[in-house]
């Protein structure tokens, strides 16, 4: 059994991802810049993302002994012609990070986009310098596929992309 389940982000989830969005730190590792958000924005994108999209699946991570919503992770950009879809996630809750819920979110994501939605890719992009995600997807079997040089800008600095990916093939049939 999985230590984490996925479910729908739903509007209860404000509080918490309104505290994650403001958090800095998390930013640190996330390939998007960091800037605060209002309640309101917070809000308002929240309601966007609870509502039904044909390209974009947004969950929330939940600890499977005792349903504590611990972070979130999306399919977006889902490419149903060439079934592709990108990957991201994190872990906002601080103490439940490194413990390998984010892994076991992946392969669940996964095993969803390629089961049930019949994708055949998944990829995702990683800062260079963060070998913990790294070493995280590699460990849920994606290989890495290529480098961005100087694609990004955190902390001062331009920073390399990796980009990973893994398709439908690379996983053992439910026979194996």
């Amino acid at each position: 059994m999985e230590p984490v389940y996925l479910r729908a982000l739903e509007l209860d989830d404000l509080e918490r991802t309104y505290k994650w969005h403001n958090d800095p730190e998390m930013y640190r590792t996330l390939g998007g810049a960091f800037h605060y958000v209002s309640h309101v924005t917070e809000e308002e994108w929240l309601r966007k993302k609870v509502v039904s999209s044909p390209n974009e699946v947004n969950l929330a991570i939940c600890l499977t002994e005792n349903s504590l919503h611990i972070g979130n992770i999306y399919l977006r950009n889902i490419d149903w012609i060439a079934r592709i879809g990108e990957v991201h996630l994190f872990i906002g809750e601080v103490g439940e990070r490194s413990k390998g819920c984010g892994q076991a979110a992946i392969r669940l994501l996964v095993r969803y986009a390629f089961q049930d939605l019949g994708l055949m890719r998944a990829y995702g992009f990683i800062i260079g310098d963060n070998q913990p995600s790294i070493r995280m997807f590699e460990k849920c079997g994606w290989i890495v596929e290529g480098r961005l040089r100087n694609h990004t800008f955190k902390d001062g600095h331009f920073k390399d992309v990796i980009v990973m990916g893994i398709c439908a093939s690379d996983l053992p049939s439910e026979s194996e």
